[in-house]
């Protein structure tokens, strides 16, 4: 007999024994060995253990399961002194950390080391304290876990796109600049982080069959970096994220698989029990009296009821019309949990706003804007004098420069961003103009492929989506092209004086043109990708 049948019958002859023994406790003597059996420690743990519900130990078997594994990861991976594991909520939106899915290097708990707030590292990871900060569902972009998620949701978008896309690697991050970093909406614990010691953190996304989540590797800042990005500790830690999302997407199966060998024993109660209903009808009164006699002397429990033949036909009937409600329902249950999950969506994240800028940051983003806006209506001064047909299709250069002041560390304000989302977009909208499709629809389908084709790309530009509304238009010509990126280049030169003046920005964060060109042509003597 198999582990779970027998904890099925433990459980079953406790409830018997316990109904049994109710039915006598008016003898005194029973009363007395009743007493004598609560007051046994060992009776007692045998009740407790048999009284814990199935649901309960399977929870405590998985959770069990995780935390050895990402202990284990974290006790063998160079420079990591703490792993936790985020899982995807499709139906929220949000990433959520499983209960125990956290592990922090007991060494560093329990001895002093220099630069580590031991208050903020206990406020992480001492759930008995009354200042613990415990873990919140994350929206992608937001806390540490939800800006790595992103980042590599974009990264992993970007090589499926590639002709030779390299394995996964395992990018390392510097938490103080994520902290510091003023699109990042506020986060206590990974403010807390920050003040624990751990400088560095990296993401690698696991994805099994439609569970996604992504391991969260987190190191000290003075660890080094050259031995953190060694070729055999990225492969440690790339199979370990396998591991660990293996183990993840094994629990709902597991659970499953276990539910439904239940329901079978299950249903094996119930032919059993309509046999024997079948066998009493037919062995007519002589075996009802006896079988209830046994049951009034506590022997066995109630078996039957007085049903009436023509209650069956009935009952069958009323079993087809479930089943065929159930196949219906069965269809309409994914349209319903997309219809809950929008609706869910519709209340928010609950994330706090974004701060606002100091009165430095705001006057240095309008000298910024200023300088730039006005360079520009000087350039498109100078091209119109030149032949009065061409200027600069000014609109789209106001969210230009809310980008490239106010989000100066956007993806979408980089330079790559600006040059190919302008060039993809003006391209697509001027080829657009040469269809015989009505207006309306003509600029709303152009507009619709250019923001969609940068998406696929992985080069989204808010302002060329809105340039390739007002290029659809017609009346405009690739001239006027030529000229957009002339502009867009300027802007990008003067960004980059104005913003790298200022201690607290940068810009770019990244160039990124040669993103591309070192997978498609690759170096003598290197695999692509390298």
């Amino acid at each position: 007999m198999s582990t779970n049948s027998t904890e099925h019958v433990v459980i079953e002859m406790t409830d018997i024994i316990g109904d049994h023994n109710n039915k006598r406790s008016s003898s005194g003597n029973h009363n007395t060995e009743t007493i004598q059996r609560k007051n046994n420690p060992h009776f007692v743990a045998f009740t407790n253990s048999a009284a814990k519900s199935r649901e309960e130990r399977d929870v405590e078997f998985d959770e069990d399961m995780l935390r050895r594994a990402i202990a284990d990861t974290g006790k063998w991976a160079y420079g990591t002194i703490s792993v936790e594991a985020w899982v995807l909520n499709e139906q929220t939106g949000k990433l959520v950390r499983p209960h125990r899915a956290f592990w922090f290097d007991p060494v560093i708990i329990n001895a002093p080391h220099a630069g580590i707030d031991y208050h903020a590292l206990l406020r992480l990871v001492d759930e008995n304290r009354q200042d613990f900060c415990a873990p919140e569902d994350l929206a992608p972009g937001i806390g540490l876990a939800g800006a790595l998620f992103m980042e590599l949701s974009t990264l992993s978008l970007l090589d499926s796109v590639l002709p030779h896309s390299k394995p996964q690697r395992v990018v390392w991050r510097e938490v103080v600049p994520i902290t510091e970093d003023p699109d990042q909406p506020f986060n206590l614990r990974l403010k807390l982080a920050a003040q624990a010691g751990i400088g560095l953190a990296a993401g690698v996304r696991f994805h099994f069959r439609g569970t996604q989540g992504l391991v969260v590797y987190m190191a000290r800042g003075t660890t080094d970096i050259n031995k953190l990005k060694s070729e055999t500790n990225e492969q440690y830690l790339l199979s370990a994220t396998d591991v660990i999302g293996s183990i993840v997407c094994l629990r709902n199966p597991r659970r499953d698989c276990l539910a439904e060998r239940r329901q079978a024993r299950e249903a094996t109660r119930r032919r059993l029990r309509n046999k024997m209903l079948a066998v009493i009808r037919i062995g007519g009164p002589i075996l009802r009296e006896m079988l209830k006699r046994e049951y009034d002397e506590g022997i066995v429990p109630v078996l039957y009821e007085d049903t009436p033949s023509s209650n069956i036909s009935s009952s069958m009937d009323s079993r087809r019309s479930a089943y065929s409600l159930a196949s219906f329902q069965k269809k309409t249950l994914s349209i319903k949990k997309r219809i809950i999950m929008a609706a869910r969506k519709w209340k928010g994240a609950n994330n706090d706003p974004p701060p606002p800028f100091s009165n430095v940051e705001a006057l240095w983003t309008f000298a910024g804007c200023f300088l730039t806006i006005l360079m520009l209506l000087y350039f498109s001064d100078f091209i119109n004098e030149q032949n009065s047909q061409y200027s600069l299709v000014l609109g789209p250069f106001g969210a230009l420069v809310t980008l490239q002041y106010s989000l100066t560390s956007a993806p979408a304000s980089q330079p790559r961003n600006v040059i190919l989302g302008q060039a993809i977009s003006i391209s697509i909208a001027l080829c657009m103009t040469y269809t015989r499709l009505e207006a309306n629809i003509r600029r709303s389908l152009g507009t619709a492929l250019c923001v969609s084709l940068m998406a696929r790309l992985g080069v989204t530009h808010p302002p060329a989506g809105a340039a390739a509304l007002i290029f659809t238009g017609g009346g405009y010509t690739w001239v006027h092209m030529g000229i957009m990126l002339a502009g867009n280049v300027l802007a990008i030169i003067s960004a980059a004086g104005i913003n790298n003046f200022n201690v607290k920005r940068q810009y770019p964060t990244s160039w990124g043109f040669g993103y591309w060109i070192k997978y498609v042509c690759p170096r003598k003597g290197s695999k692509k990708g390298d």
